[in-house]
């Protein structure tokens, strides 16, 4: 139903000093009449009033307002939870029959007049045409994901009740019983709830950093149910073959566990299996195997932190770092002795160095001699003038002893690491620190991380930035407040993983690169879910260091069987990189080809795709947490036996239809069909004095 209104932002009765304007013109015209019948002068008269009328009307600034009134049915969301252990532990003939059963029923809500929708969890917003077509495929099962899906997609439309389909199996996301929805949450219980004859192995705990010609366990956790007194073979493998055999007998306890003492003599990622052999009578086997993904590496990356005096910042700074185990941290405060490096650092992060004091200039000196890449942070008691001559990618002209409270923004520009998603949204909660005022030049090759904000206003001076065209990269942090970031992040979020990520990502950054690759190709991430799409990123260098685009790279990736498969993409600046898709676990090494400057250069790396097999690892469904997701919505636990109860307890409820109007003005100067009428106007009286005038 529409309705289309006329209004003027002026008084309607101005509309009367128009017409009039009108009236007097078409007087003034035809008053001494012409060769035109009288009844023929009347209608040019009218026409030119009318004309002359409407284009004065128009001073009124009028405007038209188009009311639209549509009816929205109340709306039904069916989320099932199609994950694996709904599929695995629910009987097929059962799950068919209650998932046809629904498929009804939706059809007769739809003749009580109910939209009905129905969701999963497969990928975008497309929702399912049927539920008995559904494959239970999702590897986790989120069921806080799931509500919320249907209610950011209808929210606003009239969203009247969610029924969900599930064995309360929960392994991803925020637990659903302590959540709020905008609708109430009708459970309807699958699985089973006995538990039944089974060797689970639940878990394989292992340290993901393990170190050349050292030995390292992995231990696994088995629980059994039903089998107490039975012995059991544990095997650990690596490529398919047996690397290890333990035989154990169930104890009556119901869990027990095995420990494998490993040594790896090269380094590289490793995959290693664990596996409890099947025994006679287990309800199922797909829960008896787990993978265990480790790196094994010759040693740590030796790290220098150096200030010029105490600060916080370097508690903070080495407190991130060491949430690596990558990283070796040392510490140093000045005053200094003289420099005596026992071992060659792979990064140093120098605080207020150069200082105006002159403190630390004799390490400055050693490990500029030594090309020690290395990380500045800049405060008040830096001296900018022999900082400017340090060429580390920005120079402060005529620095001033006034300063900037500035917030630091994200570059989403900046691909040479990845970043968390929640990362955009914790870095602006951050508090603003003091930067130096001044003139910021930052020089070619430089490539920002963060930026400055300043109250309310985004700016493009750097906040924190990275230089790799020199033979040795540096990074400047313009702030010696950042530890106020880490406090802050650890109170509000009960972690600070953003902050520490950051300052772990560029000191590994500044590390990784002593090598100066002109070609490096590089995973997004060391470690994928089969669930996740693989991606390769690239970096290439002209011969002083400077990144050039346009290349076509070749890359050679060889599956943990031994298959390899061939892949090209071209290195465009902000590119996609390429795009593997989803590959099913294990560790995969690639290796990458590109032609630089008439020159073939390659690089090589690995990268991990693991499986945890979370669906497979309960057999017993919680229907505990549906009844209290049912309890929190006042609703009630509802079994595959009880659609009929579901159905008359939905249309007992009487959802209401939802009449909403649709407002829009848009002014009459906007509106194509007012010339038009004003075009018609003036060409008939044109073509009728025209053609009358000539008899």
């Amino acid at each position: 139903m529409q309705s289309l209104q006329l209004h003027t932002t002026y008084s309607p009765w101005f509309a009367l000093l128009c017409l009039a304007a009108g009236i007097g013109v078409s007087w003034f015209m035809y008053r001494k009449g012409g060769p035109w019948p009288t009844g023929l002068r009347w209608l040019l008269a009218s026409l030119r009033a009318l004309l002359v009328a409407l284009v004065c009307f128009l001073l009124l600034e009028p405007y038209t307002r188009r009311i639209r009134q549509e009816e929205v049915k109340p709306k039904v969301v069916l989320a099932l939870d199609n994950s694996q252990s709904v599929g695995l532990f629910t009987s097929k003939e059962n799950l068919t029959r209650t998932l046809q059963g629904l498929d009804a029923l939706a059809e007769r809500l739809s003749e009580e007049g109910i939209e009905v929708v129905r969701q999963s969890f497969q990928e975008g917003d497309t929702v399912l045409n049927s539920l008995a077509a559904a494959s239970f495929r999702a590897p986790v099962t989120n069921l806080h994901g799931l509500l919320e899906k249907g209610d950011r997609s209808y929210r606003n439309q009239n969203l009247a009740a969610t029924v969900l389909i599930s064995d309360g199996i929960h392994n991803q996301g925020p637990t659903p019983t302590f959540q709020t929805y905008a609708a109430p949450i009708y459970p309807i219980a699958l699985g089973d709830t006995v538990p039944k004859r089974d060797v689970v192995l639940e878990e394989v705990q292992y340290n993901k950093i393990n170190y050349t010609g050292t030995s390292f366990p992995v231990m696994a956790r088995v629980r059994h149910n039903g089998f107490n007194g039975t012995s059991v073979n544990v095997l650990l493998q690596e490529n398919g073959k047996t690397v290890q055999r333990k035989t154990v007998a169930l104890p009556r306890g119901g869990s027990f566990e095995a420990t494998f003492q490993v040594t790896a003599a090269r380094p590289g990622k490793k995959h290693y299996e664990v596996q409890v052999q099947p025994l006679t009578g287990e309800f199922t086997n797909l829960n008896n195997r787990r993978h265990a993904y480790l790196e094994v590496i010759k040693g740590k990356l030796k790290i220098l932190v150096a200030a010029a005096a105490p600060h916080p910042d370097i508690k903070a700074l080495r407190s991130a770092l060491l949430t690596n185990p990558l990283l070796d941290v040392e510490v140093v405060l000045g005053p200094f002795q003289s420099p005596s490096f026992k071992t060659p650092y792979d990064a140093v992060v120098l605080h207020q160095i150069p200082n105006i004091n002159g403190v630390g200039s004799d390490w400055l000196r050693r490990l500029r001699s030594s090309n020690v890449p290395t990380f500045y942070i800049l405060g008040a008691q830096t001296d900018y003038n022999a900082f400017n001559t340090l060429q580390a990618g920005v120079q402060l002209n005529r620095p001033s002893p006034q300063y900037d409270e500035v917030q630091p923004l994200l570059n989403n520009r900046f691909r040479r690491f990845s970043t968390e998603p929640i990362a955009q949204t914790r870095i602006k909660s951050w508090p603003p620190t003091a930067v130096t005022f001044g003139e910021w030049n930052v020089s070619g090759g430089s490539e920002v991380v963060l930026f400055q904000q300043v109250g309310s206003v985004r700016t493009t001076k750097p906040l924190l930035l990275y230089k790799a065209t020199s033979t040795t990269p540096s990074a400047v942090l313009l702030t010696d407040g950042s530890w106020q970031w880490r406090l802050t992040e650890a109170a509000d979020h009960g972690t600070s993983q953003i902050y520490d990520e950051l300052m772990t990502h560029v000191v590994q950054l500044l590390a990784n690169r002593r090598n100066q690759k002109r070609l490096h190709v590089y995973p997004v991430k060391d470690e994928f879910e089969v669930s996740e799409g693989v991606a390769l990123q690239a970096d290439v260098f002209n011969a002083v260091q400077e990144e050039i685009f346009g290349q076509d790279i070749a890359v050679t990736l060889t599956h943990e069987g031994g298959k390899q498969t061939r892949h090209r993409f071209r290195h465009e600046q902000g590119g996609e990189g390429l795009r593997l898709g989803n590959l099913p676990a294990g560790v995969y090494r690639y290796t990458a080809s590109a032609r630089v400057e008439n020159q073939n250069y390659t690089d090589n790396g690995e990268f991990v795709v693991q499986e945890q097999n979370l669906e497979s690892l309960l057999a017993v469904a919680d229907h505990g947490l549906l009844h209290q997701i049912a309890q929190r919505s006042e609703t009630r636990l509802y079994y595959p036996t009880q659609l009929a109860q579901l159905e008359q307890d939905l249309l007992k409820a009487k959802f209401k239809t939802v009449l909403r109007s649709h407002e829009e003005e848009k002014d009459l100067l906007e509106q194509p069909w007012f010339y038009f009428l004003l075009l018609g106007l003036a060409c008939s009286e044109w073509a009728l004095r025209r053609f009358f005038g000539t008899l």
